[in-house]
C-alpha cells in the first residue's frame, strides 16, 4: 500500500502540474492535495484524477516489495497439576514478541491475549469427539469445551520492536504471536510437571481424564520400588 501509493502520487504529480500550469518539480503533495510550493494554489488528488480522460490515465499502481517477514518471540508458562484428579491449572503465562514496528500496541496485545486463550483451549480442553460410526459427539458448545475467563490467568505480554529489513515500514506479522507458541509451551509445562511420575508424553487436549490416565499408566509401567 505504501509503495503503491507513492507511485500513484508520483504519476499524478505531472498531471497536477498541468492543471496548475507549472513544472512538476514545483509541485508538492501533502494530505491529499497537490500544491505549488510556497503558494496557496492547490488541487486535490481526487480532482486531478477526475479531470483526466479515462483513456489517458488511471491513477493506480502495483508493486512487489521486499520479501517475507518473520515475527519471533518467547513464551513461558507455569502450570500446576492435581495428581489425584488430573486437573491442570495455568498459573502464570509471560510472553515477549518481536513484531517489527508496532502500529497499534494495544491491538497487538489484544491479539496476543486472544491467541494465547485459543492455545489454552486447544492444549487443555477442546476436542472433536466421534463415535464408532463417525458421528460427531461434540458438535455444539454444550459438549465442546472452550476456555472461559476463569481458566486463564492475567497474561503478561511485551513487545520487542526490531524493524524488519524486508518491509518498507519495518512491519512483521503480529496476529499469530499467541496461538502458535501456546500449544508447545503449555504441553511442555504439563509433561515437565508430570516427569516425576514417569510421564513423557500426553496428546492434546490434556484433559483431566487424559492426565489422570497418563499418571496411572506411567506408574503401572514403572519398575517395582520406584
Amino acid at each position: 500500500v505504501k509503495v503503491g501509493s507513492e507511485k500513484t502520487i508520483d504519476k499524478a504529480k505531472s498531471f497536477a502540474a498541468e492543471e496548475l500550469e507549472v513544472n512538476a518539480a514545483d509541485v508538492e503533495y501533502q494530505a491529499g492535495e497537490f500544491r505549488i510550493a510556497g503558494t496557496d494554489r492547490a488541487i486535490s488528488l481526487f480532482d486531478v484524477a477526475g479531470r483526466q480522460p479515462e483513456a489517458r490515465i488511471t491513477l493506480d499502481a502495483t508493486e512487489k516489495v521486499g520479501g517475507p517477514t518473520w515475527p519471533n518471540g518467547c513464551h513461558v508458562c507455569e502450570v500446576e497439576v492435581d495428581a489425584e484428579t488430573g486437573v491442570v491449572r495455568l498459573d502464570r503465562y509471560t510472553t515477549i514478541d518481536d513484531v517489527g514496528r508496532a502500529v497499534n500496541p494495544m491491538i497487538l496485545h489484544g491479539q496476543a491475549h486472544g491467541g494465547i486463550a485459543q492455545g489454552v483451549g486447544q492444549a487443555l480442553m477442546e476436542h472433536l469427539a466421534y463415535d464408532a460410526q463417525g458421528q460427531l459427539l461434540s458438535g455444539s458448545f454444550l459438549d465442546y469445551a472452550l476456555p472461559r475467563a476463569g481458566d486463564v490467568p492475567a497474561f503478561v505480554t511485551a513487545l520487542s520492536e526490531v524493524p524488519s529489513t524486508n518491509h518498507p515500514l519495518g512491519f512483521r506479522g503480529g496476529g499469530e504471536g499467541g496461538i502458535t507458541p501456546a500449544l508447545g509451551v503449555i504441553m511442555n509445562a504439563v509433561v515437565d510437571a508430570l516427569a516425576e511420575f514417569g510421564v513423557t508424553h500426553i496428546d492434546m487436549p490434556a484433559s483431566p481424564e487424559r492426565v489422570w490416565q497418563a499418571i496411572r499408566d506411567a506408574s503401572a509401567a514403572a519398575p517395582a520400588g520406584r
